[in-house]
Order: structure tokens, then C-alpha cells, then sequence
């Protein structure tokens, strides 16, 4: 029993690591101070010369080379998000399965997993929506009353910032200024 404990602490831990990772951009350290609430991306409205059509095989080879990556960023994010949410879920059915667990212990455990169901379908269907909405892929972060979208964009403007915002907030219920999104590619 105690070392169901210490291994149920040990994955708290390390998901809790993961999410703050994820959080704060993981390995990219991608800080922002701003809030959906406010102008999330600020594209330079300034020319900056005579614009100039290059085609280039190389620039051509080297952008597919960032879409793909990219898509195995969102597909590997996916993976792992997946793993986490399974380990922890088996941990609380054991929490429910065993015989000595006291009936708070129980209760508590099964309201853990109903939360996860409910966070991992909503999570599903805003990446549908937003993907509906025209954007090549994404992946959507939801805990408590904090939404985390990572979209697979160079940038997106003010305008798409606000679009993505709005439908993630219509469909989760959480408030607008709680909503982060990220553009990756």
C-alpha cells in the first residue's frame, strides 16, 4: 500500500514537471507576460523594402522540412499527453480496486477520473473546431479554468488570436483572459 502512495506522489511530481514544461513552452522557453485578453501577437505593420518573389528549391525543401517537424511536434505532444492521462487513470482504478481503500479515498479517486474523461474530450473537441476552423493542426491543454492552445501557425494576427480565443472559451466555458495561445511551427 505505501508504495502505491509514494508511486501515486512520484507520478504527481513528474506530471506536474510535464505541465510546467508544457507550460512555459518546454524546451523553447517561450515566456509571455500577456494574456488573450490582450494583443497576443503584434505583426510588424511597417515595410521594411520593395517586396520580392523568390522561389528557391532550398527554401522550398527547408519549409517542409518545419511542416513536418512541426506535425511531429503536435503528433508526439498527443502521444505523450495520452501516456501521462493512462498512467494516472490506472493508478486511481487501483486507488478504486483495492479493498482497503476507506470510501472518501474512493469517491475521491473516481471524481479524479471523471474530471480526466470530461478534460480529454473537451480537449478533443476544441482541437476538431479549431482545426474546422482552417488551421493545419493543434493541440489543446485544459486544467481547471486554464486553456493552453498551441496552433501550428508561423504567426497568427490579432484577428486569429481573437477567433481561436472566442470558440475555445464558447466551448470550454473558461473566461478569455484565462485562454494562452501559442503559434509553432
Amino acid at each position: 500500500m505505501p508504495k502505491r502512495f509514494i508511486l501515486l506522489g512520484l507520478l504527481t511530481v513528474v506530471g506536474i514537471t510535464l505541465l510546467a514544461m508544457g507550460w512555459q513552452g518546454g524546451l523553447n522557453h517561450i515566456n509571455s507576460k500577456e494574456t488573450a485578453g490582450e494583443v497576443i501577437i503584434r505583426p510588424d505593420t511597417k515595410p521594411s523594402g520593395d517586396a520580392v518573389q523568390v522561389q528557391d528549391d532550398k527554401n522550398t525543401k527547408t519549409n517542409e522540412t518545419m511542416t513536418k517537424e512541426s506535425s511531429g511536434y503536435f503528433e508526439e505532444y498527443r502521444l505523450e499527453r495520452e501516456r501521462s492521462r493512462s498512467q494516472s487513470i490506472d493508478l486511481q482504478r487501483e486507488i478504486i480496486n483495492n479493498p482497503k481503500t476507506d470510501a472518501e479515498t474512493r469517491k475521491q479517486a473516481q471524481g479524479e477520473i471523471y474530471v480526466m474523461s470530461k478534460n480529454m474530450q473537451r480537449e478533443l473537441e476544441v482541437e476538431s473546431l479549431i482545426r474546422a476552423k482552417g488551421y493545419k493542426d493543434c493541440v489543446v491543454f485544459l486544467e481547471d479554468k486554464n486553456v493552453t492552445v498551441v496552433v501550428q501557425a508561423k504567426s497568427l494576427g490579432q484577428e486569429d488570436a481573437i477567433k481561436i480565443t472566442d470558440l475555445v472559451s464558447r466551448s470550454t466555458g473558461v473566461d478569455q483572459q484565462n485562454i494562452v495561445i501559442i503559434p509553432k511551427m
